[in-house]
């Protein structure tokens, strides 16, 4: 059985992500600074390279598998990934993070929109979808 749906992907696409951004901004400052802390990551930037480098990871995937060219599966170092993801964007400006952040998530919003009736039943493309929208929302929730 499935774990994700496309009502919830996109619920999750349009709420919990759409206003992450705008949440993490609302915090004070120390509170900010306790969130960050939490998560292991020094600047809100570096947390954010993390998220799209993962959805960038998942777009790349699911659309492999949709477009009938799957790259085969592997196993991640997350702890390298994550690295990688933070010094791929460590130049890039504030700003421009935050565009590609939406871009990624609009992408994705449309991806899901789209998918083929019977597209969770393949488990990468379930698994990939849950875990990098909810699941991923919810380890780096801002409260």
């Amino acid at each position: 059985m499935p774990k994700s749906t496309s009502q919830e992907l996109l619920a999750v696409l349009q709420t919990g992500w759409a206003r992450y951004v705008t949440d993490f901004e609302q915090l004070s400052a120390s509170d900010q600074a306790a969130f960050l802390e939490r998560q292991g990551y020094g600047r809100f930037h570096d947390l954010l390279a993390h998220i799209v480098a993962w959805w960038e990871e998942c777009l790349k995937i699911v659309t492999s598998i949709l477009d009938v060219s799957e790259i085969p599966s592997r196993e991640y170092d997350i702890d390298a990934f994550n690295a990688a993801a933070v010094a791929a964007y460590q130049n890039w400006k504030d700003d421009d993070l935050l565009v590609h952040f939406e871009n990624l998530r609009e992408a994705l919003l449309h991806l899901v929109a789209d998918l083929p009736t019977g597209a969770f039943e393949n488990r990468r493309i379930d698994n990939w979808l849950y875990a990098c929208v909810v699941e991923h929302l919810k380890e780096h929730k801002i409260a």
